[in-house]
């Protein structure tokens, strides 16, 4: 069942449309009337709309910081660990196999 908050932008709500509708002519006027028109500015007014209606929905709380006494520690990713492997000698790459041609015998 569809909420019924009308903050919520997923939802179609007449209020909030007028405003968005409001505010695009706002900055079309702000930006001196451009031949576009304000319909142009009608999702950045839908963006400036839904952060004043939900000022910190970008925000996280921090529910715990690491110990400040790590603060100094450096971990190396455990990723990097797998590439170390065995590096090839100095006139070969990958393996084992020589850089330059072997000449073929044909028969």
């Amino acid at each position: 069942m569809p909420s019924t908050d009308s903050t919520n932008p997923l939802i179609d709500s007449p209020e909030r449309d007028a405003r968005i509708t409001a505010k695009s002519r706002e900055l079309w006027e702000a930006d001196g009337k451009p031949g576009c028109g304000p319909e142009a500015y009608l999702e950045n007014a839908s963006e400036i709309i839904g952060m004043e209606e939900h000022p910190h929905a970008g925000e996280i709380p921090v529910s715990s910081l690491p110990d400040p006494t790590l603060a100094d520690v450096q971990v190396e990713n455990a990723e990097i660990q797998e590439n170390l492997g065995e590096f090839p000698e100095r006139q070969t790459d990958q393996g084992d196999r020589d850089h330059f041609p072997e000449k073929q015998n044909r028969s």
